[in-house]
């Protein structure tokens, strides 16, 4: 009880802090007579998207640069990234440039960033964004972009001088982007992200699968991290599938992971006799070069699984506490594993507020064997 109740202290300051801010900034908007006007479409000849979140959310924006290119192939397509997610536009033909805001900079390295930014005199800046923080609000505010759109909510709309209303509802994720999009007169019906590897990068994760004595094709990726304690199925119930796997399939395995996924990692190989293949990679590039070579990915609802469905790659996904309408895959050879009958299911919350991690527990590793004995990946 005293966690749940830590829960609710913590969420009633927030929304009296939102509250707060969003009247502070909304009458700020009126005196400041902020008007809401949209850019003619063929007038556009520069466009700066903002998304230096995470790599996940940047692979979900890859289907927004290509409506972007598509209608408008002579605009300049600069994309802000995040030290993190910038290696996912590599190789992309429908970003002309990228540019990288770092969070962590100097007071004045920021200041010269954003110096820099509005000495291009952009023509519009797009934040598609649609939570509360204020960070990449305030960014496409001070590009000193003639229109800066985004989505009215919690006062965030202070910085914009085009503005759409705040999404009601469980909406998905990849239509964030799209949707803003609209009002400018852009629309798309491909919502498959995309990332795109070199040769090289393909040379590379073939030379590495043969130094790792990998040498069939039929390859289960295994990728067992996740931002949250709660989006993460058990170490050892992925010991026990990669055991499962081996027992009742011809397919090898590689555990696949980042730097802050070690420590699982090392937990899921102690229960495992003999060892697997193990990649953990700091390079994002190579992770998605070696996972492109995989019949099949087991993980998370993280990261990963949208990198997975960009590179064409099936998954099987276990998705506990997230909002299922959100953060489901796209596409259809993707299989997803949740408890829709749990009382507490979609809860969002990244601690277990009743203490049983019910919705990954229940979930047991002859469930996710079946499936792939089932479906024949």
């Amino acid at each position: 009880m005293p966690h749940v109740s830590k829960i609710s202290v913590k969420s009633i300051f927030k929304a009296i802090y939102l509250n707060a801010r969003c009247f502070a900034l909304k009458t700020l908007s009126i005196l400041l007579f902020q008007r809401n006007i949209f850019p003619v479409i063929r007038n556009i000849g520069s466009i700066l998207l903002i998304r230096v979140d995470r790599v996940g959310d940047m692979v979900l924006s890859t289907h927004a640069f290509r409506a972007i290119k598509v209608l408008l192939p002579q605009v300049h397509l600069i994309v802000m990234a995040s030290p993190a997610n910038a290696p996912v536009l590599k190789n992309n033909p429908d970003v002309d440039e990228v540019i990288v805001y770092d969070r962590s900079a100097s007071l004045l390295e920021k200041i010269q960033f954003i110096n820099g930014l509005r000495s291009r005199h952009l023509d519009l800046a797009i934040d598609p964004y649609t939570d509360y923080e204020l960070k990449t609000a305030w960014l496409a505010g001070m590009s000193g972009a003639d229109h800066r759109i985004g989505y009215a909510a919690f006062g965030r709309e202070f910085f914009f001088n085009c503005m759409s209303p705040k999404i009601e509802g469980n909406k998905h994720f990849i239509d964030g982007a799209t949707d803003l999009l609209k009002h400018i007169g852009i629309s798309s019906e491909n919502r498959k992200p995309a990332i795109y590897l070199g040769a090289d990068e393909q040379a590379w994760a073939n030379q590495w699968l043969q130094e790792n004595r990998v040498q069939s094709k039929k390859i289960v990726a295994i990728h067992p991290g996740a931002y949250y304690e709660t989006q993460r199925w058990l170490p050892e119930y992925y010991a026990g599938l990669i055991n499962l796997i081996r027992r009742n399939t011809s397919f090898e395995v590689v555990v696949l992971g980042g730097p802050s996924d070690a420590l699982v990692v090392e937990d899921i190989l102690a229960g495992i006799k003999p060892h697997v293949c193990v990649s953990v990679q700091e390079d994002i590039r190579k992770f998605f070069a070696i996972l492109a070579q995989c019949r099949l990915l087991v993980c998370n609802n993280s990261g990963p699984l949208h990198c997975a469905v960009a590179l064409g790659i099936p998954t099987i996904s276990f998705m506990g506490p997230t909002i299922k309408e959100q953060w489901m895959p796209i596409g259809e050879s993707h299989r997803v594993l949740r408890l829709d009958d749990l009382p507490c299911i979609g809860c969002n919350l990244g601690r277990c507020k009743i203490r049983t991690h019910d919705c990954m527990r229940l979930i047991e590793p002859k469930d996710v064997v079946e499936i792939i004995v089932k479906e024949c990946f």
